[in-house]
């Protein structure tokens, strides 16, 4: 996470060749990252099938993520690595949203604030923007310029996903207008 751009060189150059099983596997544990997380932050424990059931339930999330991922993976038609590897990498470059995840359970039993919890976000933002940029020059052989617009144009699509999950989840614009109303 501190140096991607030379650890994607490294593990490109040990096995560009990847496995379904080990390409599948990292959404998994993204989606058992969720499962714990979630079930911290919203009862404060931790138990199989709470986990299980938590990490079902946001796995829609892991989807996303694949969806987006693919999309960027298609972009690069000269990708050094073939699709399961490819998968693999990108989901490894998860660490920042994983450390959040971490957190935000802890934020949870602390009691903080909403725009507290959506303040954090920035840093695993921004870090994984920098993950991203590295993936995409040195994993799908991206110049410079390519990489950046990719790495900004799939940033943006995972904010809009993110912003319309919550607009329909919580109906967010009424609530602003109503909190810009009383003023």
């Amino acid at each position: 996470m501190c140096a991607p751009a030379f650890e994607y060189q490294r593990r490109v150059a040990e096995a560009p060749t990847g496995r379904w099983p080990r390409a599948l596997l990292t959404p998994l544990l993204v989606a058992l990252i969720l499962g714990i997380s979630t079930s911290i932050a919203g009862v404060g424990r931790v138990t199989v099938s709470l986990v299980l059931s938590s990490a079902l339930c946001w796995s829609f999330v892991v989807m996303l993520q694949l969806a987006t991922g693919l999309a960027l993976i298609a972009s690069a038609p000269s990708r050094r690595v073939d699709l399961p590897r490819a998968i693999e990498l990108l989901f490894d470059g998860h660490g920042p949203w994983s450390i959040w995840l971490a957190l935000l359970g802890f934020l949870h039993t602390i009691a903080a604030s909403q725009s507290t919890m959506v303040l954090s976000t920035v840093g695993p933002f921004v870090w994984t923007a920098a993950i991203l940029r590295a993936y995409t020059r040195e994993v799908l052989g991206v110049p410079r310029g390519g990489a950046l617009v990719r790495t900004l144009a799939h940033q943006a699509l995972s904010a809009v996903l993110i912003i319309g999950y919550v607009e329909l989840t919580t109906r967010l614009s009424l609530r602003i207008i109503g909190f810009l109303e009383q003023r």
